[in-house]
């Protein structure tokens, strides 16, 4: 079930046949000091510095790796590790409808944050190449490949091998160049810091803002029934 905010998030649950968001408790969602940086830009050329914005209750978003209008009703912000087989479910059967069904229609603004965990050898590697490429508009094309063919990296360890094959030779290069400068890696520690802040325990974990409130759920989450639940938060007023 979606446990309140605040409290220890329980071990992976199984997603259920029916809505809890009309049941669970939550409390108001904590408002973040607001940051003056704005979205880091577009261009290709290595950034000085990673810059992030807050989107409502929500700081230090990476905009490269957030989807959807940022007035959006609700936030759905998923710490996730490329390297998590319930993570790679998640993306390739929940996230990819609520990005067709959610995101693009202005009703979820939809947030990736990196959680490479350290008993997966190549995860951090993995995000590190994910982070480039949404820097140059490269990420869903990455990120597919990345999840797609999970087991086969996770065996070889062959992240930049796998990235290669899922974009133009042009790109890779560019790709190469930001994971060679590092200059993107402050934000993938900041994501972590930001799980630890969360109480994030296990990958997948997603956190529902809508109202004020907040909504953590630990686990893969069954698109029928985020779905229900979406559509729940959506209704209130």
């Amino acid at each position: 079930m979606l446990v309140a905010a605040g409290s220890t998030l329980a071990g992976r649950a199984e997603a259920q046949s029916t809505p809890a968001a009309a049941a669970v408790k939550s409390t108001a969602a904590t408002k973040p000091a607001k940051s003056s940086a704005k979205a880091g830009s577009s261009s290709t050329a290595t950034p000085s510095a990673p810059q992030t914005i807050t989107v409502g209750p929500v700081a230090d978003v990476d905009a490269h790796k957030a989807f959807g209008s940022k007035s959006a009703p609700v936030i759905m912000e998923t710490f996730s590790d490329f390297q998590c087989p319930a993570c790679k479910n998640l993306y390739l059967g929940t996230n990819r409808q609520v990005m067709d069904n959610y995101v693009t229609t202005g009703k979820v603004y939809l947030v990736h944050r990196d959680y490479p965990l350290p008993m997966h050898a190549h995860s951090k590697v993995a995000a590190s190449y994910a982070r480039a490429a949404a820097y140059i508009g490269r990420v869903e094309p990455v990120e597919q490949a990345l999840f797609q063919n999970q087991e086969k990296w996770e065996a070889t360890g062959d992240v930049d091998g796998t990235v290669a094959t899922a974009v133009s030779a042009a790109d890779m290069k560019k790709i190469r160049d930001l994971v060679k400068a590092a200059t993107l890696e402050p934000l993938i520690a900041k994501d972590v810091e930001l799980a630890k802040v969360h109480n994030v325990t296990q990958t997948p974990t997603t956190i529902f803002y809508a109202h004020g409130q907040t909504y953590p759920y630990a686990g893969q989450i069954n698109y029928e029934f985020l779905k229900q639940f979406l559509d729940q938060l959506l209704a209130q007023k």
